[in-house]
């Protein structure tokens, strides 16, 4: 990319591709995990479903059922970018995952009054997952899944703000060159796999974290 011509056509190229090639790259090499990623996702999504089914108009338990929703989503979406190419993108994202199913758990451990706080613009979504581990007993989370989200939210808090990892993810280690947007770098392997590998855990517990949320609605 010597001349504006070869940077805009690079440019134009990242603005306007499905990046279908870096998602190739990241599909032949972690098919399985996707795989188990996917099918975890797919049974915490239907047990989601009967906590939506207890709604039933009460605006409290709607917020609460909306978190978990949005929790699954947000996971889903994040390993999508991953494996389309965006490690910045998809680690901040990966965040918002855990600070929402945080989120979720406190607010539905009726005793703390985190929900209540929250809807009166009370409550710093930021302390949730401090909240989460302080309060883990009273909120029926397995000391595992903390562990878990605690590491999560800490590993990618790096990706939340400028960091070496920022920069390494526009340069190919292999040939030293730049990228501009989605990439798969062979030199990146051994990372690629540690970020599948988290997100696919996440979804394996995810079924638990939903179990516990429920737990503590049911004593509403």
């Amino acid at each position: 990319m010597k001349t504006v011509e070869d940077a805009k056509a690079a440019i134009e190229k990242e603005l306007t591709s499905d990046d279908a090639e870096v998602r190739a790259e990241f599909l032949k090499r972690f098919s399985p995990e996707i795989e188990r990623f996917a099918e975890a996702m797919a049974k915490a999504i239907v047990n989601w479903r009967s906590l939506d089914d207890g709604v039933k108009g009460d605006d409290k338990r709607a917020y609460v059922s909306a978190w978990v929703y949005t929790a699954a989503m947000l996971h889903i979406l994040s390993m999508k970018l991953l494996l389309s190419g965006h490690l910045v993108a998809a680690g901040n994202l990966y965040r918002q995952v855990v600070e929402t199913m945080a989120l979720a758990l406190v607010c539905s451990g009726k005793e703390l009054n985190v929900l209540d706080r929250f809807v009166e613009g009370k409550y710093s979504t930021n302390d949730a997952v401090n909240d989460m581990i302080r309060h883990a007993e009273k909120l029926s989370v397995n000391r595992d899944t903390v562990k878990v989200l605690e590491t999560v939210q800490k590993f990618n808090h790096k990706y939340s703000h400028p960091s070496v990892m920022t920069i390494a993810s526009g340069m190919a280690f292999g040939n030293k060159g730049l990228y501009i947007g989605a990439s798969f770098d062979e030199e990146k392997i051994e990372a690629y796999s540690k970020e599948v590998g988290s997100r696919r855990s996440c979804a394996e517990i995810f079924s638990n974290f939903i179990d516990g949320v429920k737990a503590n609605v049911a004593r509403w």
